[in-house]
């Protein structure tokens, strides 16, 4: 009885941020009254429509089948973003991370992938648990698809992906010796990152530290962000009103930043609504994580989970302006439609496993 009140529950929130969501794009879109599929609006409600097929599939098919084609995930994400680099189409920044014109993102689904195949890696060596040779060959392998996005480059992906990997070390118990000395050789080599970072990268680390050092560049986005939330107080200046977002002032107002957007029309209210709903998505899916009957189930349903809440809590972390500028969207509830569509084929795979004791699922054929 408690799964099916907490399969509900999880489905009416989905449903819930799915409709904040579009009203949240609309609220920003400037070309809301054009015609079908020109305005931003219309194409997040058909990626809404196209997500919802993703999470009734996935909800449907054996997750164990799809656990034990781990490798097969793997491959195709490395062969994804391997392709990224040699044929994606570039933005602005000259970040390559797309493919067919730009409609699809695959370091976005290379979040489930890298899930998929460290809760088959794992679950098929438990024996080898807390053992430093698991530990290597697991980073070497989460890594690889890692430095590839990296490369894009894309830092928010590449971060996610990083804890993933480091999540599904913790759910499968590695010991704190082996995560001091995780920790010590990650502090070890941070400050040698920064040679690696792209020049905007680097602009927005200082302009986290200091956003009055060019408020007109780098450190825009922060102060801008910062402006809306501040001139939203605790009611908001009313739906379709504010500023910054309807005049234009609040870069990526519908996607980095469409927190940002949403409380300065809606307020501190407005904002923890989101807050609160994925919050409670979270939960949830730490909870089917806790009372899976397998081991796959546990991994795989702990690591999405940990996936949903980095990149949430980050994301509204850079609007607040107590975290730099990384670019990873609000999940659910940012414009994009790779981002929209794998974030709800992961809930379907969530509360696949929450209910993998009731009716029987779809069998794989590959």
């Amino acid at each position: 009885m408690e799964n099916k009140v907490e399969d509900k529950a999880m489905v009416l929130v989905l449903i819930a941020l799915s409709l904040i969501g579009v009203l949240a794009v609309y609220s920003v879109d400037p070309l809301r009254g054009e015609g079908w599929g020109e305005s931003l609006f219309s194409r997040q409600i058909i990626w809404n429509l196209i997500g919802w097929v993703a999470f009734l599939f996935f909800s449907q098919i054996d997750y164990y089948q799809l656990v034990k084609r781990g490798w097969l995930w793997y491959f195709l994400m490395v062969l994804s973003l391997g392709a990224v680099l040699i044929f994606g189409e570039g933005d602005e920044t000259g970040s390559r991370r797309w493919l067919f014109s730009q409609s699809v993102q695959p370091s976005e689904g290379a979040k489930v992938a890298l899930a998929l195949f460290l809760a088959h890696y794992f679950s098929e060596q438990r024996e080898s648990f807390d053992f430093w040779p698991l530990l290597i060959k697991s980073g070497i392998l989460s890594f690889i698809p890692l430095v590839l996005i990296f490369e894009e480059p894309d830092l928010g992906s590449s971060l996610v992906l990083l804890v993933i990997w480091l999540g599904a070390l913790f759910v499968c118990g590695f010991s704190a010796k082996k995560w001091a000395v995780i920790g010590g050789i990650g502090g070890g080599l941070l400050p040698l990152s920064w040679v690696f970072l792209e020049d905007y990268q680097k602009d927005r680390l200082l302009s986290f530290i200091d956003p009055g050092r060019d408020p007109l560049g780098s450190g825009y986005h922060i102060l801008q962000s910062q402006i809306a939330i501040g001139a939203g107080g605790f009611t908001g200046q009313g739906w379709l009103s504010g500023t910054q977002s309807q005049l234009y002032f609040l870069p990526a107002r519908h996607t980095d930043f469409i927190f940002a957007s949403w409380c300065e029309q809606l307020g501190f209210l407005g904002g923890m609504v989101i807050i609160f709903l994925l919050g409670l998505l979270s939960y949830l899916f730490l909870v089917v994580a806790l009372r899976s009957p397998n081991l796959e189930g546990k991994i795989l349903a702990s690591l999405l989970g940990i996936s949903l809440i980095f990149q949430w809590t980050v994301n509204i972390g850079i609007n607040l302006g107590v975290m730099p500028v990384t670019g990873i969207a609000l999940p659910f509830i940012s414009y994009g439609g790779s981002s929209l569509v794998v974030n709800l084929a992961s809930a379907g795979l969530v509360y696949n496993i929450s209910k993998s004791g009731g009716k029987e699922s779809w069998k794989l054929w590959i």
